[in-house]
């Protein structure tokens, strides 16, 4: 066997250990929590399931930062944890105030990252926050649409604005890479319509 060869074998192997066996692995695990039971049995259902998907419906790799801040994304689920439970009440004023909600606004927010991976788990942690939602994605421009709950003053919207981009640094600096942090400290290009 030739040395180019060894290296083609050695570099697949090293790639199917950083993508193929951390996505069966999430899979196995999705398929238990789906059937709601632990058993050998559904853990080996699981495996089959998922390296069927994987094998007969392969995905390109997606490119993940090797870089993970535990203090950080310690800080980012307490801090966002504290924006569901706040927007989670304000919410629920909102559903039973007798004059119920009067206005609503869609909210155009510049992101930092360029990276699809980050902007993304970006994306969904600010969707997640009751009250907005993410209704449009612009990767390319690095820009998202939120549609955000009973916004009658300006400074509402702005507030919105920037709890968007503050969950969007916490995101970054948790688990980004370093040219997302590098991003981070840039700053934003100027919205043009």
């Amino acid at each position: 066997m030739s040395d180019t060869r060894r290296i083609t074998n050695a570099r697949r192997i090293a790639v199917a250990w950083r993508y193929d066996v951390p996505l069966v692995a999430g899979l196995t695990v999705l398929w238990a929590l789906l059937w709601g039971s632990w058993t050998p049995l559904t853990l080996l259902c699981g495996l089959v399931v998922a390296l069927l998907v994987t094998q007969l419906l392969p995905l390109p790799p997606v490119p993940l930062s090797a870089r993970f801040s535990v203090p950080s994304a310690l800080r980012f689920l307490v801090v966002w944890s504290g924006f569901v439970v706040a927007a989670s009440f304000r919410v629920a004023w909102a559903a039973f105030r007798p004059r119920g909600v009067r206005r609503s606004s869609i909210v155009l927010v510049q992101l930092h990252t360029t990276s699809e991976m980050t902007f993304t788990l970006a994306t969904i942690a600010i969707s997640l926050v009751p009250g907005s939602y993410v209704a449009d994605v612009d990767l390319r421009h690095r820009r998202i649409l939120l549609h955000v709950l009973d916004t009658e003053r300006l400074e509402q919207v702005d507030a919105e604005r920037r709890t968007a981009l503050r969950i969007e640094a916490m995101v970054i600096r948790a688990l980004g890479s370093r040219q997302d942090v590098s991003e981070l400290s840039e700053p934003l290009p100027e919205v043009v319509r």
